[in-house]
Formats: structure tokens, sequence, C-alpha cells
């Protein structure tokens, strides 16, 4: 008997490893990441990367008994304020974590601002400031405050660094890949999962204790421990955080060729839908000079219905007034002009009406230049007229049909708000 429980024990103990692998076995496990554009917390297909993890994500939703736990954490850049930054990250975990089914979200974890991810990112980098960046990470405190006001902080000490060149950097090329929600899918492995739509491992908690060490250009915080603290909330003043789009919604622009005919005009453009805009611009210009006979009298407008295909975010930007776009507008004008003795006058309204292209170009964090041609069909009276003895003599009336170029802008764009949220607003 001794010996048969002695054989089962073995017997066992043997086994138990082996079912143990067996059970692993049988599941899979998906890492995905979903990236997002300057403070803003809806999943954007158009950023490079999204539209392809959410096709993955698809595959996987098409099967929800097939999933066993879902673990999702959301992340954000630095800019911002920290309480608003903490929303922010919990408001991708969230977006993320709701297309799942909730009894399989096994954990919705808001990370904040990422400086542990941040830290990593830099140790990538060739740099001239790569040690004095890490320096001020690891030893700087988030916030710094004395006698309840806040005298210095990580973030501003990174701003000031070589002048302005290691934030600007960093901005560009390192913080838009601090703004993701990602997800970590077992599944079951009767239907194999996609191939991972991103190479991922597991982040660091960005709230780790960093602890001290040495590095390169080192500048050691050496203010007192207990101003490491954290700030009152009103401290900082926080900014907007949009959930659903990128904030900027509003342009006022010029049309330069216009401008340098000499007639004022002035353009209003909003984004009433998700890539859909409209705007309305009108110009006016009344020059005489009556000694000679010239006139240059012009007044009209023209309104445009646009559809977008905005060019995804690159670097800190964010505009929703950048990439391709085509048009149908419509277009009322009237002109008396007059060089000398012969002169032309518009009738009540010449009309216009066709399709435009163009494509915006972003210039810098505040203006694009727009570049626009539209060809159509343009319909209207017009008088010609010459002078005689200081008076105006008629010549004749004259109808006007066109097919063709109606429309051309190179304009000037001036996006209300900067690209999305300023460089202080929240990611």
């Amino acid at each position: 008997m001794r010996a048969f429980f002695a054989c089962l024990l073995f017997y066992c103990s043997a086994c138990i490893p082996v079912l143990a692998q067996v059970a692993e076995a049988s599941c899979d496990t998906l890492a995905l990441r979903l990236h997002f554009c300057q403070g803003c917390a809806d999943i954007d297909t158009a950023i490079a990367g999204n539209s392809e993890a959410m096709g993955r994500l698809r595959t996987v939703l098409d099967s929800p008994g097939d999933i066993v736990e879902v673990s999702v954490r959301g992340s954000a850049s630095p800019e911002g304020n920290t309480d608003k930054n903490d929303t922010l990250s919990a408001m991708r975990a969230a977006v993320l974590s709701g297309l799942f089914e909730p009894a399989k979200v096994k954990s919705v974890e808001a990370l904040g601002t990422n400086w542990t991810m941040l830290r990593r990112e830099i140790e990538k980098c060739d740099t001239k400031w790569k040690g004095a960046a890490l320096a001020t990470i690891i030893n700087t405190p988030e916030w710094v405050v004395k006698d309840g006001r806040v005298v210095d902080s990580r973030k501003l000490r990174l701003k000031k660094l070589r002048k302005g060149e290691a934030w600007e950097y960093m901005l560009d090329h390192i913080f838009p890949s601090l703004r993701f929600a990602e997800c970590t899918i077992v599944a079951k492995a009767a239907k194999p999962l996609p191939a991972e739509a991103e190479s991922l491992r597991r982040l660091p908690d960005s709230r780790e204790d960093s602890g001290e060490k040495e590095v390169g250009e080192m500048t050691v915080y050496t203010g007192p421990a207990e101003a490491h603290v954290r700030p009152d909330k009103a401290a900082e003043q926080p900014e907007p955080i949009v959930a659903g789009g990128c904030g900027v919604k509003l342009a006022i622009k010029t049309n330069m060729l216009y401008d340098a005919a000499l007639i004022p005009n002035l353009g209003l453009e909003l984004e009433f839908a998700r890539n859909y805009s409209a705007s309305v611009n009108w110009m006016y210009a009344w020059w005489s000079k009556n000694a000679s006979h010239r006139f240059w009298r012009v007044y009209g407008g023209d309104i445009e219905f646009r559809r977008w295909w905005h060019t995804p975010p690159h670097g800190r930007y964010c505009n929703q007034f950048t990439g391709h776009h085509v048009g149908l507008y419509g277009q009322m004008l009237t002109y008396d002009i007059e060089f000398g003795n012969r002169g032309y006058q518009g009738g009540r309204w010449s009309y216009a009406a066709g399709l435009s292209y163009g494509y915006s170009l972003s210039l810098s964090r505040y203006f694009n230049i727009d570049f626009t041609i539209g060809i159509g069909y343009l319909w209207g009276e017009y008088k010609k007229y010459r002078v005689e003895d200081d008076c105006y003599v008629w010549g004749s009336t004259n109808n006007r049909r066109w097919i063709g170029p109606t429309k051309a802008e190179i304009s000037l764009v001036y996006v209300i708000g900067g690209k999305s949220l300023r460089k202080g607003g929240a990611l």
C-alpha cells in the first residue's frame, strides 16, 4: 500500500507541471496600443498605426467568448497640468476598455504623466542634452513648493535645458509616443489571435520611485526635502481636455491673391462635424481717383463646404485644418473697374458655383497656408462704358457665361488657439 501511494504521489508531482504548461499553452496574449493626438481622448484612425491596431482588435472582438481577461492602461505626456493629465490618461484608458465586455476587463490603470517612459525614450537618444535631461527627471521632483508657492518643477527645468532645445525635440519626437492607451488581451487559443499590432513590452509604472543614481552631466537638486511635495491645484491653471476631438474648430483667413490685387478680404472657417467644415469669405475694395477716371471697386463673397482628409498629427501638432480637402462653393460679386476713359461695370450681381480642391500646409503653431483652386460655372451681366467730356456714356450690355477656373486661393490661415492646444495644454 505504501508503495502504491508513493507511486501515486510521484505521478501527480510529475503531471502538475505538465498540466500547468498545457493550461498556459491554451491561451494566447495580444498587446495592442492606440495613440492619441494632443489633448484628445477619442480614437482617431488617421494616426499612424491606429487603423491596423483597430483592425486586429475587431478580429478579437468578433469572438468575445474567446476573451479570458483584459488589462488596460492609459498614458499622457508631460506638457499639461498634473491633475488634468491624470484625468486624460484615465479617459483614454476608459475609451479603450469600453470596447470590451465589462466582465472581461480585469484592470484599468491611469498612468497620468508618463515620466518613466519619457526617461526610457531619452535614454535611446543621441543628443548633447541627454545626460542633463535624465538627471533632471531623476533628481528633480515633479513639483517644488516653498511657503505654499511653486518655486521649481521638473517640467520647468526640462523646458529651460539648452535654451529650450531639449523641450522642442521632445515635443516633436518623444511626446507623441507617450499619448496612448494600451491593452493586454488574454484569450483562448482555439481561435488564434492576430499578430501583435505593435511590439510592446510592459511599461513600468510611471509613479515608481526613480531613486537617485549617477548620470552624466548631472545637476542634482539640493532643495529641502520638505519641499518635495505636490502643489495645490490652483498653483497651475489647468487646460481643457477635449474628449471628442482635438479642440480646434475655428480659423480666420485671408486670400493673399486678393490682397495683392488691393482687395481686402476676410474669411471664417468652422468645423461643424468630423472632417467637414463650412467657410464664409467676404471681400471689399472701393478705390477711386476721380481726377484721372480710375476706379477699382469690387465687393462680394462666397460660401464653401469642405470635406477634409486631415494630415495625421506629427510632433506636437494636431490641426483640424491641415491636409487635403475638396469642396462645393457658391460665389456672388459685383464690380466697377475703370482705367482712363473706358470702364466695365457688373450687373447687380454675378454668380458662380463649382467644385474645389486644395491642400492646407502647417507653417507654425498658429498659422497655415491654404492652396485652393476651383472649377465652376460663372454667369451674369456687365456693361461697357466710356467717358466723354466727364460724362459716362453707355456702350453695350453683355452676358457673361464662363466654364473654367472661378476660384483661386493662396490663403494665410490663423488657427484659433494654435494647434489644438497651446504648449502648456494637457496632453
